[in-house]
């Protein structure tokens, strides 16, 4: 859960900046040759061309990137070129979780393609843990069961929602 308290000035939180268009991977760069710790969640996917297909690395979340800063280093952060702003709700800038930020490594490290999904206010269904395969650890809401069971794995800092198809069999009530 996302935190809205006013932080210490020498403390490090994970915040969430914004960055221009396709600017991610270049932001990642840049940040780490200021050597702020960051981190910068992307998936493989196979994009089609006129001529051939390839697998490129797009970022999991376009146009965001997190970087782990104390109050100092999240101004030099926003001083970096392709870097817009600290996403911030009520003015206050959002501080990320560790339990988030683990959350989205293993929706990275998810095989399949993971698509964003617009979720309608509260969904009815029982809160789950996969318990087996890739993802592993990953909490999330059943929404659907048809065979498999679908979840929504809400990251809330970010009012941010994912749809991945799971076995049943992999998950385990929370």
């Amino acid at each position: 859960m996302s935190s809205y308290r006013t932080p210490s000035i020498s403390a490090y939180y994970w915040r969430a900046f914004y960055t221009f268009s396709r600017a991610e991977k270049k932001c990642e760069r840049r940040l780490e040759e200021k050597k702020i710790d960051v981190f910068l969640p992307v998936q493989t996917v196979v994009r089609q061309w006129k001529d051939r297909k390839k697998k490129v690395q797009e970022p999991l979340f376009r146009n965001y990137i997190f970087a782990r800063v104390d109050e100092r280093e999240r101004i030099q952060v926003l001083s970096t070129p392709g870097i817009v702003r600290c996403i911030a709700f009520g003015g206050v800038p959002v501080i990320v979780t560790e339990e988030e930020i683990e959350q989205i490594r293993l929706l990275q490290s998810h095989p399949g393609k993971i698509e964003r999904v617009e979720t309608p206010a509260r969904l009815i269904g029982s809160n789950v843990k996969i318990e087996s395969g890739s993802m592993r650890g990953l909490k999330g809401k059943v929404i659907e069961t048809r065979g498999k069971t679908r979840l929504i794995v809400q990251i809330t800092s970010l009012n941010i929602d994912f749809k991945v198809d799971v076995p049943y069999s992999f998950t385990k009530s929370a």
